[in-house]
């Protein structure tokens, strides 16, 4: 959750530039849309483990390539259920020449997510909090991310923050890279674009760990992490 404040400054040059100046910002690292996604992988591999064809058999959760297939189709049931309220599953010999075929509905996939959901309006209360703001404060939200399609995130949303409507100006999958390489350009030489200001103070640090799904093929040997 960030809170940025829009507004327009002169320049030395006595144009007229935007200014972005981000005022607060806040994160629950755990809450983001692939937590949701294991939770639907979760919920397709209990499906079909509890099939008669596999009663007594291994947990599907330790083949390697089957929770592949299930992340996968987790992705595109999460996606459908944004919009419908059903959605019919089939993995095609998921298993041991065993398909999966089962109906997921959005409200127990809602259900099983209730322990993320109760966490949504954390990260917005903590950034108005720093920022020194109320809800009533805040002309506009606008929504990126891929979690935050989730229609009861974003009911609580509206509610945490105390409006009608959330807006949908940006693409969530591609805003933070676009806006960064955006800025990115108002600092280079090579390129001439509209010129925005950014005055921004992180408060945290990031990095990036990538890890692999496969377990290492030697455990005396650990594949080690990539970090940028």
């Amino acid at each position: 959750m960030t809170v940025a404040r829009y507004s327009a400054v002169t320049n030395d040059k006595n144009k007229t530039v935007e200014h972005i100046e981000i005022l607060s910002e806040s994160n629950d690292p755990t809450l983001g849309g692939s937590y949701f996604d294991d939770i639907m992988v979760d919920l397709l591999a209990e499906r079909f483990n509890a099939m008669k064809e596999n009663k007594g058999k291994a947990d599907i959760r330790e083949n390697v390539r089957a929770v592949k297939r299930l992340y996968k189709e987790a992705i595109k049931v999460k996606e459908v259920l944004s919009a419908n309220k059903m959605m019919q599953v089939k993995v095609a010999e998921l298993h041991d020449y065993v398909t999966l075929l089962t109906q997921v509905y959005r409200s127990e996939f809602e259900e099983a997510c209730q322990s993320l959901f109760d966490r949504v309006d954390k990260p917005a209360l903590k950034a108005l909090e720093i920022a020194g703001l109320k809800p009533e404060d805040i002309d506009q939200v606008e929504i990126i991310g891929g979690g935050i399609r989730v229609p009861q995130a974003q009911e609580i949303l509206k509610k945490t923050m105390k409006k009608e409507m959330l807006h949908v100006h940006l693409n969530g999958d591609e805003a933070m890279a676009f806006g960064a390489t955006f800025i990115a350009t108002n600092s280079s030489s090579m390129y001439h674009m509209r010129k925005v200001y950014l005055t921004q103070t992180p408060s945290h640090s990031f990095r990036i760990n990538i890890n692999p799904i496969e377990p290492p093929i030697n455990e005396t040997e650990p594949v080690p992490e990539t970090e940028e």
